[in-house]
């Protein structure tokens, strides 16, 4: 792995845990010139909750097809709850598929419409679906262990689902971007995580500080609006301190699984490519990326291992 170049912007040095928030800024800011993306997690919501209530509604015709025990043994409880992990999966790696050629398309100068990016993801749906399948079994699976594990066992399945899902965490683009296949795709992603594993958890930790402290900050915001409206017996105000959690909260989901999308996509352009969208602080993710692009050469030895 090549060393890694101190990070000074504009001749001054900067923090990672700082460049992390000025990565941030520039992810909002790319993301909020292209606000249609926001839909996109609202669409994949709705079709999630449309999975959901199908499978839902094929355990209560079951219901009334078998006894009351048939649904009590563990394969067939286990089996909804991988359907429900399988549509889960597949709405949540379409929503990302949508989003990486947006991103993509916008960092080489373009502009797609959120039609096209729905396209794309389309296009796609068999290697999105079959890694959907992949995932959701080895969730299943780490499940399973965790819930028969004590203590001990469930620590180490935990430590097994965070490192599956570091090891998975630019599977989506390389299927939309690269046109991989969904096993491709994992050693694909183990490979650009390996070149950016610092950026990518220096970045992610200090995108869920900044959510998170504008999340209590401003739901502690709209439980003092209730309180005051409990205090002087209004009845609207306190109906407006709710309102404004539930806009919060959905403008929070929208925004920040958007950022984070965003930021996924354009690591994985850097460190692939090395492109840095026109419109992007260039200076910045270099600094924070100074290393070596990945070749066409280490990708086809590291997918014969």
């Amino acid at each position: 792995m090549a060393k890694q170049e101190k990070i000074t912007l504009n001749g001054q040095p900067v923090g990672r845990i700082k460049a992390g928030w000025l990565l941030f800024k520039e992810a909002f800011g790319f993301m909020w010139a292209d606000k249609e993306m926001l839909w996109i997690p609202v669409i994949a919501t709705l079709a999630n909750l449309f999975l959901v209530g199908a499978i839902i509604g094929v355990v209560v015709v079951a219901a009334f097809s078998f006894s009351e025990t048939f649904f009590e043994t563990y394969p067939v409880e286990y089996f909804f709850l991988f359907l429900l992990y399988v549509a889960g999966a597949f709405t949540l790696a379409f929503s990302q598929a949508a989003v990486a050629h947006l991103v993509f398309v916008r960092a080489h100068g373009g502009d797609a419409t959120l039609g096209e990016a729905l396209k794309k993801a389309f296009a796609h749906w068999w290697g999105l679906l079959m890694w959907s399948l992949i995932t959701a079994t080895v969730g299943l699976i780490l499940r399973i262990i965790y819930d028969r594990s004590k203590l001990l066992g469930k620590i180490i399945t935990s430590l097994i689902g965070a490192a599956w899902n570091i090891l998975t965490y630019f599977v989506v683009p390389a299927i939309v971007i690269d046109d991989k296949g969904p096993f491709d795709s994992i050693k694909k992603s183990a490979l650009v995580f390996r070149q950016t594993w610092g950026e990518t958890l220096v970045s992610n930790i200090s995108f869920v500080g900044i959510f998170m402290i504008a999340h209590l900050v401003v739901l502690f915001s709209c439980v003092g609006v209730i309180i005051f409206g409990v205090a002087l017996e209004s009845l609207s105000i306190v109906i407006l301190g709710f309102a404004m959690i539930v806009f919060w909260m959905v403008a929070f989901a929208l925004v920040s699984s958007s950022i984070s999308a965003v930021l996924r996509v354009l690591l994985y352009i850097y460190a692939t490519e090395g492109t840095v969208p026109q419109n992007f602080n260039r200076e910045l993710l270099e600094k924070m990326l100074a290393r070596k692009n990945i070749s066409e050469n280490e990708t086809t030895m590291t997918e014969q291992v």
